[in-house]
């Protein structure tokens, strides 16, 4: 079955060596999936009685080629009082460890992967195809990018052409990486600010200021820290929705996205649309935008995460 994963993918992994290879049931594996980064993969776990065929899967891995394989319990619960390194072993199940900033490319670009600092590499190739969207769409442009994690919408900005951006999130620590990711592509500098701090508080600030941009991506976390407590999509969304609708330009587009699995792809375009309403802004859209071909699970019919983009009309 790993090899029928690796066949169906062959397409996608001659431009991308971060993708997606075994999407759950549509792979033969219920309750796991597994990511590739260069040479080695992530195992990630939905379900105990999937945990018992971790160390199997892992050494069919190894014999498929790849060189080390790490674990991580995905768990529906507030993380904060799980332990981390249950969760999340900083030493690989099977196999040799991955470097500490191991590099991975797509499309052309780069990015540091870190496969035992915690549940989150770093990357989430989910995004690919939206990044690349946005490459195309930066010559000249003026990007927000909230929520910014470590920048990869970043990059793909700046790299495609933008003039300015500016990415916002709460994480010190996602930024420092961030940055080294602008570096690592050769396209840092004054132009694309980094900056720590609240995206809700940013755009109310900003759009009282009459700041101006020409797209803006909202990608919060299904579950993050604000500081007056968690984010929450249907506390929080429309509002930071409709305080980047009123930050862009005519013309200017949104790009917003979650991975609550929650909220259905028609519930975050009716998010965008209510947004809309209360900035009273006139859009064309929301339309979605699939996720890559890599990602072929779909429980019950609904794609775990929803991308949608709507454009400011003229």
């Amino acid at each position: 079955m790993i090899a029928a994963a690796l066949a169906r993918r062959s397409t996608v992994s001659l431009a991308t060596d971060a993708y997606r290879l075994i999407d759950d049931a549509s792979d033969g594996f219920p309750g796991v999936v597994v990511d590739r980064y260069g040479d080695f993969a992530v195992l990630s776990l939905f379900a105990e009685d999937a945990a018992a065929e971790a160390s199997a899967l892992a050494e069919a891995l190894l014999e498929a080629g790849l060189r080390g394989v790490y674990s991580k319990r995905r768990l529906r619960a507030d993380l904060r009082r799980e332990r981390k390194d249950e969760l999340s072993p900083g030493v690989p199940l099977r196999g040799e460890p991955a470097p500490r900033d191991l590099v991975v490319t797509e499309n052309g670009m780069k990015y540091y992967v870190d496969l035992a600092g915690g549940l989150s590499t770093g990357l989430f190739t989910d995004q690919r195809d939206t990044r690349a969207l946005v490459c195309d769409f930066a010559p000249g442009m003026r990007i927000l990018n909230l929520f910014a994690y470590t920048c990869s919408f970043t990059v793909a900005a700046a790299l495609g052409g933008a003039i300015a951006t500016t990415s916002v999130d709460t994480s010190h620590r996602a930024l420092e990486r961030g940055n080294e990711n602008l570096v690592l592509n050769g396209v840092s500098g004054a132009a694309h600010r980094l900056l720590r701090g609240d995206a809700l508080s940013f755009v109310a600030r900003a759009r009282r200021r009459g700041d101006r941009f020409d797209l803006v991506i909202v990608d919060p976390p299904s579950f993050g820290t604000l500081k007056r407590g968690t984010f929450s999509v249907e506390r929080d969304y429309v509002r930071v929705a409709e305080d980047s609708l009123a930050l862009l330009a005519p013309g200017g587009r949104l790009i917003a996205v979650t991975n609550h699995l929650s909220t259905s792809r028609a519930a975050l375009r009716a998010i965008v649309q209510r947004a809309a309403g209360a900035a009273r802004i006139r859009i064309d859209g929301p339309v979605d935008l699939a996720m890559p071909s890599d990602y072929r699970f779909r429980p019950n019919g609904e794609e775990p995460t929803k991308t949608v983009i709507a454009t400011v009309a003229r």
